[in-house]
């Protein structure tokens, strides 16, 4: 395994499994978290003032239509809290992000997944067509993780219009910062005015601050006002502000950063092509793939490349049986997995008859 990795200037295993970004916050972003050291024997400002405001100039909106979680993950959690009760329900797509089914088990509610489309992104009619008396929130994963499958704005615009207007709808853009379509971020456009709607996001990915844990959502100062009801008082520390804050200072550095992860998926998908690996197209920062041929184990591909120290995701475990999910890392990184790939698939002990592990 090592001399694998060495051979592409890599002496530790390669981490593509859990959508990370492959590259450490930016050098200024580095300076203001060590500088933020000294004050943490005092509390953060729980209502993250600074980094509300400069999130509502950014997307032109009231700083009371601004709100900020430990990760955009604990704002689903809030909503989740807010809105439901014993008897009413959540629709969300299946499989999707697997957080969404845990809401309902957590307030007594009932989960109603609908399965994806065949393109692998959400059936919106099939979801609108699922919205009775008893739902009070529906959740869109957009791109969709874990297909990465990408819906565009008139079709989420219609689907609005599709249900009724007082029913809450959350739209999760963890990797809006990856979609590449002329449409991208109208979503969150749409929910400066439309009171149900609901647009969070992350820091988590493009901007390399996973382990700060921060995220936001933009929305009406009903929806915000929901949330900051069940939120705790301090939920957000101080070092994940201040990153957040300067991170946005340098839109264009994080720009060149999804740029470059972009083209990086794109290397990846086209390597695919020419080994005969099918796979879903992706505008996140991952691609869901499937062994070259029918007859092998997407199981036993996964432990191949394990042991040439290349760690991607089973599918199994985000509800895609028979597939793995790989992270775009640095461009070393995808070479190491691509070559990993081609010397598993090149080997005989892949078949479907052959012993499982």
């Amino acid at each position: 395994m090592a001399e694998v990795l060495a051979g592409y200037g890599l002496d530790a295993v390669v981490k593509l499994a859990s959508n990370e970004s492959p590259f450490p916050p930016l050098p200024e972003v580095s300076a203001v978290i060590a500088d933020g050291l000294d004050g943490l024997n005092r509390y953060p400002d729980g209502a993250a003032r600074a980094l509300r405001g400069a999130l509502a100039d950014r997307h032109s909106v009231d700083p009371s239509q601004v709100a900020v979680g430990n990760g955009s993950c604990e704002i689903i959690v809030h909503a989740g809290a807010a809105l439901l009760d014993p008897g009413t329900t959540i629709i969300h797509a299946d499989p999707s992000f697997a957080m969404y089914p845990h809401l309902a088990a957590a307030s007594g509610a009932r989960s109603v997944a609908v399965p994806l489309a065949p393109d692998g992104g959400h059936d919106l009619d099939a979801m609108a067509a699922a919205v009775d008396e008893r739902t009070r929130l529906v959740i869109i994963c957009n791109p969709n993780n874990p297909t990465g499958v990408y819906r565009a704005a008139d079709e989420v615009e219609r689907f609005l219009n599709l249900i009724p207007d007082d029913l809450a709808v959350l739209v999760d853009e963890a990797y809006y910062d990856f979609v590449s379509e002329p449409d991208r971020g109208r979503v969150a456009v749409l929910a400066r005015t439309r009171p149900n709607l609901l647009v969070t996001r992350t820091f988590s990915k493009a901007y390399g601050l996973c382990g700060l844990r921060v995220g936001y959502g933009i929305g009406s100062a009903g929806w915000v006002g929901a949330l900051d009801a069940v939120r705790q008082p301090f939920n957000t520390n101080h070092l994940a502000q201040v990153a957040a804050l300067e991170s946005l200072r340098h839109p264009a550095a994080i720009q060149a950063r999804a740029d470059e992860a972009i083209a990086e998926r794109e290397r990846v998908a086209d390597a695919f092509i020419l080994m005969g690996v099918p796979f879903t197209r992706s505008h996140g920062n991952f691609i869901l793939m499937e062994p070259p041929d029918p007859g092998m184990d997407a199981r036993v591909l996964h432990e191949g490349l394990l042991q040439r120290g290349i760690i991607v995701r089973d599918g199994s475990a985000l509800g895609c049986p028979g597939t793995l999910r790989v992270t775009i890392g640095a461009p070393l990184e995808n070479d190491a997995f691509l070559a990993a790939l081609a010397a598993v698939v090149g080997t005989t002990t892949l078949r479907g008859d052959a012993p499982q592990p």
